[in-house]
């Protein structure tokens, strides 16, 4: 019977650097490497359709929604499993090798794990990962950037984020990408990569000033409804030109459901939505300063008023008895 490694990963540039360590190390060991995009909402029923043979789970949240369901069903996969993620865990998973750790990349994470397996020179893999998710300030990054000059491995990593954004649900290119790395290869030199990372760069630049203009203030949270391109960016735009704590961005859906998009500076949003996800029965995670969830498009409104009273609610714990007296 052939051997199958089954990769389950997040679509973006930290899931398709993990995705690509993963496979570097492992494909010598197996007769097919699979792999698959997925996320936090998707996970459940991607792993019950995709998981074959043994399988790694890289950068992919667990939706505070289905742990449990998620929990049971990579314990009862009849194959090793392996999960790499750093976005908070809130739910046990016993019989899984877990690789967990908050503040760092899942590609850091990934090369850490199995880099011995690799040439040196694929640390620059794992750093597109860790750069394109805000990660790039531990101490693994500043030690493998010393070997390489900074400014390109940057501009690589720039035009992988950009280049898969621009994508969006087009796994193919994602497979491209992750098979083009896992040999190592720069992002610059898979041509659709920079032509899409082209087209992006125009986009965010469009939308800058759409969200300058757009951006509605309701207490500490500025918020957009439909930006013309990426969520996580008008989110970030948002609490950033607005300078707010909080920036929300969300997208609305012809079947009434919405996805939205967080950004703040300092407050938990991962531990907000955990409380907020279970009160209205809804599907969220993230990290702690950026973070989404998928609901109906009516509780926008109590999104917005439940983050202002979390806010003030974290902000009179910050100063004391006092401040409430």
């Amino acid at each position: 019977m052939p051997r199958v490694l089954t990769i389950l990963a997040h679509g973006d540039a930290d899931g398709v650097c993990s995705a690509a360590i993963v496979k570097a190390a492992l494909s010598g060991e197996y007769d097919e490497v699979r792999v698959y995009f997925t996320h936090p909402v998707d996970l459940l029923k991607d792993f019950r359709e995709a998981a074959a043979g043994d399988v790694y789970v890289v950068d992919v949240a667990i939706d505070e929604l289905v742990a449990r369901d998620v929990s049971e069903a990579l314990m009862e996969h009849g194959g090793r499993v392996v999960y790499i993620d750093h976005h908070p865990l809130s739910v046990e998973l016993p019989g899984v090798e877990v690789v967990h750790e908050e503040g760092a990349s899942a590609s850091e994470l990934a090369y850490r794990l199995l880099g011995g397996r690799l040439p040196a020179g694929y640390s620059r893999v794992a750093l597109y990962g860790a750069i394109s998710d805000y990660l790039d300030d531990t101490q693994w990054v500043r030690d493998a950037l010393s070997m390489w000059d900074k400014r390109v491995v940057y501009f690589e990593a720039g035009v992988l984020m950009l280049g898969l954004e621009r994508a969006r649900k087009d796994h193919e290119i994602k497979r491209a990408a992750v098979d083009h790395l896992s040999r190592n290869a720069a992002p610059s030199a898979l041509p659709c990569l920079l032509r899409l990372a082209e087209e992006q760069a125009r986009v965010n630049e469009e939308l800058v000033a759409w969200v300058d203009k757009y951006a509605v203030v309701d207490g500490a949270v500025a918020y957009v409804v439909n930006p013309p391109g990426p969520l996580g960016l008008a989110a970030t735009l948002a609490r950033g030109l607005r300078g707010v704590e909080v920036g929300v961005a969300a997208e609305r859906r012809r079947d009434g459901t919405c996805a939205v998009s967080m950004r703040s500076a300092s407050l938990d949003l991962s531990e907000f939505l955990r409380h907020f996800a279970r009160k209205h029965g809804v599907h969220a995670g993230g990290h702690r300063r950026a973070a989404g969830a998928r609901m109906p498009a009516s509780l926008l409104p109590a999104l917005v008023s439940e983050l202002n009273s979390w806010w003030l609610y974290r902000a009179l714990l910050q100063r004391g008895p006092t401040a409430s007296q």
